[in-house]
């Protein structure tokens, strides 16, 4: 990594402010992406949302993360990256402000995504800088550290405190937490953190960047939408197709484009295509199965929020006790079998949460299948760029990582809305059956079939019916809705298998390091500062 910093202002992580500062901002950025999770119930109940309409809150806070991280580590390299820090904390406040105000859907999704985009920028910035600023390697992996621990902690707080304030002050509370660590954050920043950029010159991919958005954000409306309105309704058909067309081109330009986004060659090497693999279908899965449980403990069960945050603060704790022994599991054993093992316990830990009774929200008998989770998570996380680098040779580590890095929020991004579309759709084809089945009065049919037009499943099941009303239909949307997310649950964990598979299959017998194929190299070797890696 280059740059324009001095190396007499270069220190011991423990003793250097830019790196504390650094991890104080990353952690306000973990904060925004898992703040939701315990306020869809509350959403819900408020705002009577559909169970599509959650789906799109929960693209509107990783979406833009997805998209937009890469580019703003390139406008960290060029403009500055204690700028970029400073906007998107700032960004970050915006957002949290308009969620604490916010009186409607569209105000809350407009909250959201300032959350992403201020998470976005400042994903890569703290890690640029806090890998600056470390003089040797053994500074570095300390540095790098305190930066993914950062990241644990926030992921573990920002549920947890969320649900404290949304249960004792209403739902706009629960982005009080946000508010006052992206103000201590600034601040930090602000005072004691240096800037830094990279002397190499680096441009933006405009052209990728701006297919890319198309692209993904065609092909998520049509798979979220789809499960509301049909997938051979005229609007998702055309999603589809326009998704299609746009990746197409995506990869044409990617081919063509002397700075590119995403490296679309280095799929020509089988250990990185299937690193590449594992890693959408990887965080599709986890993503998927998180916010299964999210929405089962709260909006389909009606947990407490704090009940809730407690699945997620046990994921996260698992990371903070194996960080010690990670690293040396690395260089003992192969990463591709890491892989392997930390997809297979997802796939265990998936497996057994849909085999949980329905309405189960005792933390005791999730808390088994949690940490399995959790394991599998953090051992498939970790030896996922781990997989990805070692199939190329060393200057070309940073381009694997940066690859590899789209590739893993993209599927963080998609997990949400692929198992809303089994779940939703297969619950509300189950609802609708039911309902007009004849087994039911006319008068109470009725008065939910009109409610499941406006509202889906979720909506029967939590809508104020009449009492005599809301006995006869409530358990009906309600056990299909448990049974559509227990089905998404088997289908994260089928993804877990088949990408377990994909690395055992194609990695076997592919050599540590693989040459890139021609044309790669050109002008491409270079690590870019705002790259995400992973320790």
């Amino acid at each position: 990594m280059s740059s324009s910093t001095p190396e007499a202002t270069l220190a011991r992580p423990i003793h250097n402010p830019t790196i504390w500062s650094a991890s104080a901002a990353v952690l306000v950025a973990q904060m925004c992406l898992t703040v939701l999770a315990p306020l869809n119930d509350t959403i819900q109940s408020t705002y009577g949302a559909s169970a599509t309409q959650l789906t799109w809150l929960t693209a509107a806070v990783f979406t833009p993360t997805a998209l937009l991280e890469l580019n703003f580590g390139v406008l960290g390299d060029v403009f500055g990256r204690k700028k970029l820090m400073q906007i998107g904390l700032a960004v970050v406040g915006v957002g949290a402000v308009i969620g604490i105000l916010s009186s409607s859907l569209i105000l809350l999704a407009i909250a959201l995504v300032l959350l992403g985009i201020g998470a976005a920028m400042l994903l890569p910035s703290t890690l640029a800088s806090a890998a600056e600023y470390s003089p040797d390697a053994e500074s570095r992996a300390h540095a790098l550290s305190r930066w993914a621990i950062a990241i644990s902690i926030g992921a573990a707080v920002s549920p947890l405190l969320s649900a404290i304030m949304v249960e004792n002050a209403g739902l706009g509370a629960g982005f009080i937490p946000i508010l006052i660590g992206a103000i201590i954050a600034l601040v930090l920043v602000s005072a004691v953190a240096r800037d830094s950029r990279s002397t190499i010159r680096r441009s933006l991919d405009w052209p990728g960047q701006v297919l890319v958005i198309i692209g993904l954000m065609a092909f998520i409306f049509a798979v979220i939408q789809g499960s509301e309105a049909g997938y051979t309704s005229l609007e998702v058909v055309v999603s589809f197709a326009v998704a299609v067309v746009a990746l197409a081109l995506f990869a044409w330009v990617e081919l063509r484009s002397r700075n590119p986004m995403f490296q679309i060659r280095l799929l020509k090497i089988p250990a990185f295509a299937a690193a590449a693999a594992a890693g959408l279908l990887g965080m599709l899965s986890f993503m998927g199965t998180a916010y299964s449980v999210a929405i089962k403990l709260g909006p389909i069960a009606h947990a407490a929020p704090l009940m809730v945050a407690l699945p997620f603060v046990l994921i996260q704790l698992v990371p903070l006790v194996l960080a010690r022994w990670l690293p040396g599991l690395i260089h003992r054993i192969s990463p591709r079998t890491l892989l392997v093992v930390g997809l297979l316990l997802l796939a265990v830990g998936q497996v057994w949460l849909a085999a949980l009774p329905d309405s189960t929200t005792d933390l005791l008998p999730l808390a088994a299948p949690i940490l399995l989770l959790g394991i599998g998570f953090i051992v498939m996380f970790t030896s996922l760029t781990a997989a990805a680098v070692n199939s190329v040779s060393h200057e070309h580590i940073g381009m694997a990582s940066g690859a590899t890095s789209l590739v893993r929020e993209t599927g963080q991004t998609l997990g949400p809305a692929v198992v809303a579309a089994v779940a939703i759709g297969t619950a509300a084809a189950s609802t609708s059956q039911q309902l007009s089945s004849g087994s039911l009065p006319a008068d109470v049919a009725a008065a939910a079939e009109g409610v499941f037009a406006q509202g889906g499943p979720l909506a029967v099941a939590n809508a104020p019916l009449p009492d005599a009303i809301h006995e006869l239909v409530a358990p009906i949307a309600t056990t299909a809705l448990e049974q559509g997310f227990d089905l998404g649950l088997l289908t994260m964990a089928g993804l877990s298998v088949v990408a377990a598979l994909i690395v055992l299959v194609v990695m076997r017998g592919a050599r540590a390091v693989a040459p890139l194929p021609d044309g790669v190299a050109d002008g491409a070797s270079a690590p870019a500062a705002g790259e995400r890696a992973e320790t």
